[in-house]
Order: structure tokens, then C-alpha cells, then sequence
């Protein structure tokens, strides 16, 4: 039997969070969890709920938008797992996901599949900005920081362009959907090469979108890699909806939308904007 570990970035234990892992409770998946240190409250005893998964919790960190500690908890998790176990794909998904496929559906739809969903956009636009110079202070500013430290960073960052400062990556620089379904192989490549993630990614921003993408377009996975003219998302078997949100949150209105999606997961829900489309989402597809 082939096994898939499912890894969460989590903030909150919300009844979003308790439906995904109802949802992934199956003996063919392993459950790793990642919850951000800052949800003070969690313990990992709220998933005792869980009977046929095995859970593992990685060590906890401060996960800050932009940030470099967004790339290191999804080290942490692929690390954890490739230790753990000898797993087909592993997915990586939020705390807000839900699979829109059942979960016989999911295995059977990879069974034969040597795919690496990852996806890659045919324009990346200008990043080179979010590698190029060093944002020291990416980790204390955050999605809407203000205040000195903002001031301090953009000082910074002008006087590296002023300096010459820039950081020089030996590949081909890609940009993609952050959340991903790839190979055990392909995950341990990964793991094999965070001394150069690291590296390279360190006091950059928003690189969870550019890190994993830029390392396997240089990769001997690079014919495998999944690709979709149309939608980076799809490449990645993501259903999220940017044009009406950022990214938009699925309500019981979606329901029809959802369940006629080629995705296998579907991003974002909130249980505190609709419940309904929780149940029946966990009803469909459990």
C-alpha cells in the first residue's frame, strides 16, 4: 500500500482545521503538522480525535508573512517526514484547505503517477527584488507592519542598490504556487539540498512562492514538473480563486463550483465567514 503524508501549515484550530484532518484520517496517510508558535493555546492532544492517521507535530516556530521562517516550516515538515517515512507524494497544504476529492480518489488518481505538481508561472513578472537585496527585517514587519523598523529596512534596502549590494543566484530564478504535491524523491532532493535554500533565501521575502520552483527548474525533476499554460494553481491541483480575493474564501455558494473542479484541494475556506461549506464539503468527499 502506498502511503502519502499530508503536511499542514497551521496558525489556528478552527472547525476549518478539525474538518481537514477528519477529512485526511485514513491508514494509507500520515498527518505532519506544523502549528505556528504563536497560537499559545494549541496542544497536540486536539487531534486525539484522529484514529486511522498517524500525527506527527514538527517543532514549533514564529511563521511571519514574507518571511524565510514560511520556507523553514516547510524544511521542518519535509524533513520530519522523510525521516518518518517512504512516501509516495506528499502534499503540502494550509490549515485553511480542504481536499475536494475523496481520499480513494486521490490515491487512485496518483497510483501510476511519477507527476511533480508543482506550479511554475510562464510569466514571473519582476522578482528579482525579492532575492536580490537582503531584507533583514522581514521577519518583525510582516503582511501590514509599520513603524521604525519598516523605515529601517527600506533605508537598508536603498543603500544596498546604492552600494552595489546584490545577491547572485547560480539558476534560472521561477515563481509559482506555494502549495505543492511532489515525490518522495522529489522530497528528499529537496532535504538533500536546504544548505542551499538556505543559502540563498535567507532574509528574502515572499521566496515560499520562488524557493522550490527555482530549485527544481535546475533539477533532474524538471521534466517531471507539472505544467498548465493556463494557471499555476492548476499545475499544483490547487483550487483558489485570486480574482475574487486574495485569495477569495469559498462559501456554500461554491459548492457546485467545487465539486466540479478537476483540483484535488481547494483553498481557502474559513469556518468563521461559512460553516455550511465545511459539512458539506466533509459529507461529499469523506
Amino acid at each position: 500500500m502506498d502511503k502519502h503524508a499530508y503536511l499542514i501549515i497551521a496558525h489556528q484550530c478552527d472547525d476549518t482545521y478539525k474538518t481537514l484532518l477528519k477529512m485526511l484520517d485514513d491508514p494509507r496517510n500520515d498527518i505532519y503538522i506544523h502549528m505556528d508558535k504563536k497560537n499559545t493555546l494549541y496542544e497536540e492532544s486536539y487531534c486525539s480525535f484522529v484514529v486511522n492517521s498517524k500525527i506527527i507535530h514538527t517543532r514549533r516556530t514564529n511563521v511571519t508573512w514574507g518571511g524565510y521562517s514560511q520556507i523553514n516550516a516547510e524544511l521542518l515538515l519535509l524533513e520530519e517526514a522523510i525521516k518518518n517515512g517512504d512516501y509516495k507524494y506528499l502534499h503540502l497544504i494550509s490549515g485553511q484547505d480542504l481536499p475536494i476529492k475523496s481520499q480513494d480518489y486521490i490515491h487512485d488518481y496518483l497510483e501510476s503517477s511519477d507527476t511533480e505538481f508543482v506550479g511554475i508561472m510562464n510569466d514571473c513578472g519582476n522578482i528579482q527584488s525579492r532575492i536580490a537585496y537582503y531584507h533583514l527585517f522581514q521577519e518583525f514587519i510582516g503582511r501590514n507592519g509599520a513603524g521604525i523598523l519598516v523605515f529601517l529596512n527600506k533605508l537598508f534596502l536603498i543603500s544596498q542598490r546604492i552600494l552595489g549590494i546584490r545577491r547572485k543566484i547560480d539558476k534560472e530564478i521561477k515563481k509559482g504556487c506555494n502549495w505543492f504535491t511532489i515525490t518522495g524523491k522529489c522530497a528528499k532532493y529537496v532535504i538533500d539540498n536546504k544548505s542551499w535554500i538556505e543559502k540563498n533565501f535567507k532574509n528574502t521575502i515572499c521566496c515560499d512562492e520562488v524557493f522550490l520552483q527555482t530549485l527544481l527548474f535546475s533539477s533532474p525533476f524538471k521534466d517531471k514538473i507539472n505544467v498548465n499554460a493556463e494557471n499555476d494553481n492548476i499545475s499544483a491541483l490547487r483550487c483558489i480563486d485570486w480574482k475574487r480575493g486574495k485569495p477569495y474564501t469559498f462559501t456554500v455558494d461554491d459548492y457546485d463550483l467545487l465539486c466540479d473542479s478537476k483540483m484535488l484541494f481547494a483553498r481557502k475556506f474559513n469556518s468563521s465567514v461559512d460553516k455550511e461549506i465545511l459539512k458539506k464539503i466533509y459529507r461529499t468527499f469523506s
